[in-house]
C-alpha cells in the first residue's frame, strides 16, 4: 500500500528543499533533512512547523534542528541552540499548536482521551468514537 503524501506535507517538502533543508542537530554527518517525514507530527500542524521555520531562518536560525513531535497535545520543536529571537519565535507556534487541530489545522482545544491531543470539535468525536470501538472490543 502507497501512503501519498498530504498537500501540506508536499509544500512543506518543496520549502526545506528550497532552503537547502536542515541540518540534523544530533548527527551532523547525515545529509540535509528536506523531507516533512522528520517532523513527527500531524497534518493540521505542518502549515504551524513550516511558518515556524520560516521566521526563525529569517531571525537567522543555523537551521540545525533536534527534533520536532506532538507531547502532551502540544508542539515540540527542540533545537540545539539560536539567539532569544529565535526561541521566542518557537514559544510562539509552540503555545499557537495548543489552539490548531492536530488533524486538519481549524480552530481546536486540548483535550483528554485516552491522551491529550488538541483537536477541533469533529475530531474530538471522531476520536472519542475510536476510543469507544476499541474498548468494546475488550467487552465480554
Amino acid at each position: 500500500m502507497e501512503i501519498k503524501a498530504t498537500e501540506n506535507e508536499i509544500k512543506l517538502d518543496e520549502y526545506l528543499k528550497s532552503i537547502g533543508g536542515l541540518e540534523n542537530g544530533f548527527y551532523t554527518d547525515k545529509p540535509p533533512i528536506d523531507s516533512y517525514m522528520f517532523f513527527c507530527v500531524r497534518d493540521g500542524w505542518i502549515p504551524l512547523v513550516q511558518n515556524l521555520i520560516e521566521e526563525a531562518v529569517e531571525a537567522g536560525w543555523d537551521k540545525q534542528i533536534c527534533q520536532v513531535k506532538e507531547k502532551f497535545g502540544g508542539l515540540r520543536f527542540y533545537i540545539n541552540s539560536a539567539s532569544d529571537e529565535v526561541f521566542e519565535i518557537i514559544r510562539k507556534y509552540e503555545s499557537l499548536s495548543y489552539e490548531t487541530c492536530e488533524v486538519c489545522g481549524e480552530k481546536g482545544e486540548l483535550r483528554k482521551g485516552g491522551w491529550y491531543s488538541t483537536l477541533c470539535e469533529k475530531h474530538h468525536i471522531e476520536n472519542q468514537e475510536s476510543i469507544k470501538k476499541k474498548n468494546s472490543a475488550y467487552d465480554i
